[in-house]
């Protein structure tokens, strides 16, 4: 899924202001003179009537609470205006996936724009019997573009997304820190009926008072369960349901990054054993939302502050860094910040979601505008590679199966997040494989793997006996006689050895480099559903 072009900046911004407006039959006067009847004019939701003159100067952003005001007014979108004024809340997906995370957090997938356009596909000529493993250039390609608003079919939101996280890694190494994982939630009590002390096969995603973790639980009666790490020391401690944890779902599917894998840690509050909380309130001020966000992180306000400075250097705008004293500040002044830009900042470093964010500062989402500012004036563009060819086979159902493999729901919402999950700028569809065809994988990692994005740039394979098998690299190899093949490699005097990993099915093979087989590349994402 190839990502949308971007709008371009605010060039002409207090025209385009202007002409919104006037979509609706509005002058910023008018609009100035509403905020002052509903509002007051000392209230920071009041719009000035010389906005147009600040905006002109490329030194000034409405407020958030400005933006709310404008939106309420107009009846657009809160996060059209937002994009206006150049914050496109879709970044603050890739910004939380790009970042690195010490524990698990949600995903927010309503943040990306319904009205936006993706590029679609549709299956070439049916290929029998399907190949075990295929560049998806060979099985799909290019159709006319769609607005993600209507794929509401394979995009109904009935599922969460989370980060995991290094610190509480509790599945490892079946699911790897860093991995985006999606979570059932019409799951969640399938296994709660069992009450003898019988560990679950699935892992199940958990909130509870020190945040979100991804585990096995075991069912000890009465409403209690225990958190079940894998293989590493965490301390078991048994949890009430609903006061002290809540299930909200079972993982059954993983996006993995592969490219350079985390290594897990056991933090010395989740090593020994915690004495259990109650779960904090749904609504929060700010200070607290703040507060308990950034220590579920586990992180300090200098690292908060650093990963601002990496928000910063990365958008390239001094407006997203924070200090420690001014993230110190939010904390326990309870104020929201003047500028947008830190309102990103915090929800990104701190795993906030959007919503909860607004609804500690005052500002609740359903009471703003609903309508969607034109395509025009957002300059909300087609893909750059737009074409409007028809499926040329209706009976070849390669696609349609692909999709139904998701059960219901493609995570569009991660496209702009390739690149970051990848490494490979600009990802396209000949650097994704299928792999759905592989029922006895070489490396744990393809395990279920349905799709997998190839860096065709690596192609000198690597392979450390020093390190575990989820850290080796894993390749595409193509063989001289036709098939591709998945697998970790190692060079030997011109001979490529094809690895099996120690639980495989077949033993490793022996290939002439480059006259038997060659490697296309190193596997740097992978998509996988659980069993």
């Amino acid at each position: 899924m190839p990502q949308d072009n971007k709008p371009p900046g605010s060039a002409g911004l207090p025209g385009r202001v202007r002409n919104i407006l006037a979509t609706k039959g509005l002058t910023l006067r008018q609009v100035s003179q509403k905020t002052e009847i509903l509002y007051g004019r000392s209230s920071p939701f009041f719009l000035p009537h010389n906005l147009y003159y600040d905006l002109g100067l490329d030194t000034f952003t409405p407020s958030l609470h400005q933006l709310f005001a404008l939106s309420l007014i107009s009846n657009y979108r809160l996060a059209d205006w937002l994009r206006v004024f150049g914050f496109v809340l879709g970044d603050l997906t890739r910004l939380q996936i790009l970042l690195p995370s010490n524990r698990t957090f949600l995903l927010d997938p309503s943040l990306d724009d319904p009205r936006s356009w993706i590029l679609w596909f549709h299956s070439k000529s049916d290929i029998v019997p399907l190949p075990r493993v295929a560049p998806l250039g060979q099985l799909l390609e290019y159709s006319s573009a769609r607005r993600v608003a209507s794929l509401s079919g394979i995009d109904n939101r009935n599922f969460l997304y989370a980060k995991l996280g290094r610190q509480d890694a509790f599945a490892f190494p079946d699911l790897l820190p860093g991995s985006i994982v999606r979570v059932d939630p019409r799951r969640r009590g399938e296994f709660l009926k069992h009450a003898d002390g019988t560990v679950s096969e699935d892992f199940f995603l958990l909130a509870y008072a020190k945040g979100y973790c991804c585990c096995r639980i075991q069912t000890i009666g009465n409403n209690r369960i225990i958190p079940i790490s894998t293989e590493l020391p965490y301390a078991q401690v048994d949890l009430r349901i609903p006061e002290e944890v809540t299930i909200l779902g079972v993982v059954d599917f993983e996006i993995r990054p592969l490219a350079k894998p985390e290594p897990p840690e056991v933090p010395k509050d989740l090593a020994r054993h915690w004495r259990p909380e109650k779960l904090p309130q749904s609504e929060m001020t700010l200070g607290r939302l703040l507060r308990t966000a950034r220590t579920r992180m586990a992180l300090s306000f200098r690292e908060s502050s650093s990963m601002s400075r990496q928000i910063a250097d990365l958008l390239t705008d001094e407006h997203y860094f924070a200090s420690p004293g001014s993230l110190s500040d939010y904390e326990t002044r309870d104020l929201p910040p003047r500028h947008v830009h830190k309102a990103i900042t915090l929800c990104a470093a701190y795993g906030v979601a959007w919503s909860a964010f607004l609804k500690s500062v005052g500002l609740r989402i359903e009471e703003a505008g609903t309508d969607f500012i034109p395509d025009e004036l957002l300059l909300r563009l087609l893909p750059a590679r737009f074409v409007t060819k028809e499926d040329a086979n209706p009976k070849a159902r390669f696609f349609t199966d692909l999709l139904g493999q998701w059960a219901g729901e493609v995570p569009f919402f991660l496209r702009s997040s390739l690149s970051v999950l990848s490494g490979i700028p600009k990802p396209s569809l000949h650097d994704v494989f299928w792999i759905g065809g592989e029922r006895t994988p070489l490396h744990p990692s393809l395990t279920g793997g349905l799709m997998a994005i190839v860096n065709r740039r690596k192609k000198k394979p690597a392979h450390w006996d020093s390190k575990a098998v989820w850290q080796q690299p894993v390749y595409v190899v193509l063989k001289r006689d036709g098939p591709y093949l998945c697998a970790y490699c190692s060079p030997e005097n011109g001979i490529l050895i094809v690895h099996s990993y120690p639980q495989g099915f077949r033993r490793s093979e022996r290939l002439r480099n480059r006259l038997e087989a060659e490697i296309i590349g190193q596997i740097v994402t992978i998509a996988r559903k659980l069993p």
